[in-house]
């Protein structure tokens, strides 16, 4: 190994570590750059009504549930378990990282990720659907589920969002970082706590959203900065 790849690898490890340890910032609102302007997606033309309670469709994707239940391998339950941040999509960054501030990029993805997440949160009370483990009691959850609405899924939004995000700053990832936010969303079905359309529909407004933050110019110039090093 040569001088200058045992530097690269060791820079590497410990931005891993920084972004593993690293607190999630909430954003001071009274400071910070709206990268999501509150009401720009209407998430009722993205994304359809869910199915009702007890319908057949509706009694499809709880069996789909409780078969992934049966079936699911220590090594899913591993993966579903793991907290959804920026430091889950490093391994396939790689080194790349390290031609970007670092820093800068997980204080921006967590004020996008805030400002998504309020959003989307009163489009799951607006749709009220309760959890898959609050309907059947034969369903065993994996890990914690906020007490919210589960239509759509937030994880499989964020996923998304952060996937799209990293894809224009590290566009020969885009297809790795696509395949793992879909992982991420399709995994919350296998530890019970949303079903598949949840999954989908969070897929969508996911898209959604990363439009719009795409497209602000707040966002552009803020990603900028994370270059011009």
């Amino acid at each position: 190994m040569t001088a200058s790849a045992g530097r690269l690898i060791t820079r590497f490890a410990a931005l891993v570590v920084f972004l593993l340890v690293a607190a999630p910032l909430r954003a001071d609102t009274a400071q910070t750059p709206v990268y999501l302007v509150p009401g720009a997606i209407d998430a009722e033309a993205v994304i359809p009504a869910p199915v009702e309670i007890g319908s057949a469709a509706f009694k499809q994707q709880m069996a789909i549930i409780l078969w992934l239940q049966k079936t699911r391998t220590p090594e899913q339950v591993a993966f579903v378990e793991k907290p959804l941040n920026l430091a889950r999509f490093v391994p396939i960054l790689g080194p790349d990282l390290l031609t970007v501030d670092a820093a800068g990029l997980q204080a921006l993805t967590d004020t996008v990720i805030d400002q998504v997440r309020d959003d989307y949160d009163a489009v799951k009370d607006h749709y009220g659907l309760p959890r898959p483990f609050t309907v059947d009691d034969a369903v065993d959850p994996v890990g914690n589920a906020r007490p919210v609405g589960s239509y759509p899924s937030g994880h499989a939004i964020r996923a998304v969002v952060y996937a799209r995000l990293l894809a224009d700053l590290f566009p020969q990832h885009e297809a790795a970082l696509t395949a793992f936010a879909e992982q991420i969303g399709y995994g919350r079905v296998i530890a019970g706590v949303h079903y598949p359309d949840d999954v989908t529909a969070g897929q969508a407004l996911g898209n959604a959203y990363a439009d719009a933050i795409l497209a602000q110019p707040a966002y552009q110039e803020a990603t900028a900065k994370l270059t011009s090093r």
